[in-house]
């Protein structure tokens, strides 16, 4: 497995330099970028595990270097570098998803502790995706397995077919279309968006939806993140604008939701 490869992004030499010293020893491969827009190029071209980020740069600011990240890559562990002057900045970058802020100056220690617990958080949360793929493809093969071997008549039109707004799904075939376009689904993507419907307009908990969609009992945070992902990769396949979706809506405390209409 390739060393973890992290992005330090500061308008501030000294800065840089420090951050750079306290981690090449620890056998991790380093990128540097002085601004916001380098870090933006960088982006659009590398993938990084870990980001080191400085919150308080112009003209583009930290704020939209990690928006940029996290929209590109889910996954990716964000680490904020804040003043006590942008801490309000940093929390709101909590609330998104970054892993952790630290105040400058940062002791090299505390660089170290806190980049090798990122980069810890990131191998589980790539091993989990890498374990729901292959369990996803097992579900595929069983499923067609079943279904050749039953050699089952297909159901009667109202038990094959689920009809929401521009959305139709073929239970039988396990096709779905919006706008009569075929959409490129997993096994358990289909099988996550067929409870959303099924259930709609009632929204269903993470844990809900593992079990429906899964046939798997996860915990609260488990669930969270099996489901965060499957609802990232639905969204960019079925809504025209992913970041502000029409068709499945995230509501707060309760879960997500379709909205066909």
């Amino acid at each position: 497995m390739d060393s973890p490869l992290i992005l330090i992004v500061d308008d501030e030499a000294g800065v840089r330099f420090v951050l750079e010293q306290s981690l090449k020893s620890e056998g991790y491969r380093l990128d540097l970028a002085a601004s916001g827009e380098e870090a933006l190029t960088k982006l659009s071209t590398t993938s990084y595990d870990l980001i080191l980020l400085d919150l308080h740069m112009e003209p583009i600011d930290g704020m939209a270097v990690f928006q940029a990240a996290r929209k590109l890559d889910p996954e990716v562990v964000v680490i904020i570098l804040t003043g006590y002057s942008s801490l309000e900045s940093a929390v709101e970058a909590l609330r998104l998803g970054a892993f952790d802020y630290l105040f400058k100056p940062v002791l090299p220690d505390t660089i170290r502790q806190r980049v090798q617990e990122g980069v810890t958080l990131r191998r589980r949360m790539v091993w989990r995706r890498q374990m729901l793929s292959q369990i996803d493809n097992l579900r595929q093969v069983l499923s067609e397995f079943d279904a050749e071997s039953k050699r089952v008549n297909p159901p009667t039109t109202d038990q094959r077919f689920l009809r929401s707004g521009p959305l139709v799904i073929d239970i039988h075939h396990r096709q779905a279309t919006i706008n009569n376009t075929l959409l490129d689904l997993t096994t358990a993507e289909f099988d996550l968006l067929s409870c959303l419907v099924k259930m709609a307009p009632e929204p269903l908990s993470p844990r809900q939806l593992v079990k429906c969609a899964l046939d798997y009992n996860a915990e609260d945070t488990e669930a969270r993140d099996i489901v965060k992902w499957h609802i990232h990769h639905l969204r960019r396949k079925l809504e025209q604008d992913p970041n502000h979706p029409c068709y499945i809506i995230t509501v707060r405390h309760k879960g997500y939701l379709w909205r066909g209409e």
